[in-house]
């Protein structure tokens, strides 16, 4: 209720007593509540900068792609690695190189 004009209007409110006293203060704290919050939501909107959403790729080409060290794969490096892991034989391996017996 800072503003000059606001002060005016409530004060030929009060003077003509149109309104009951308790329900004009519930209505004048339930307005500056509503001020409040409402230059909350300016201040947030001016210091956060949204970012541009950015396109994603589709589920599809998510799924399929595969990364080794940062590096994207490509098709043929994605298939290979298909293959030799259903030909790979771990425990073979693990029990040539000495590490399960």
């Amino acid at each position: 209720m800072a503003s000059p004009k606001v002060k005016e209007i409530v004060a030929e409110i009060q003077k003509n007593e149109e309104i009951c006293p308790k329900s004009f203060m519930v209505l004048v704290l339930k307005m500056e509540v509503l001020t409040d919050s409402f230059d909350l939501e300016v201040e947030e909107e001016l210091t956060e900068e949204q970012p541009t959403p950015k396109k994603r790729a589709s589920r599809k080409s998510l799924k399929k792609s595969q990364f080794i060290d940062g590096q994207q794969l490509s098709k043929k490096e994605i298939e290979f690695q298909e293959y030799s892991s259903k030909k790979f034989n771990t425990e073979k391996w693990l029990k040539k190189n000495g590490l399960i017996l």
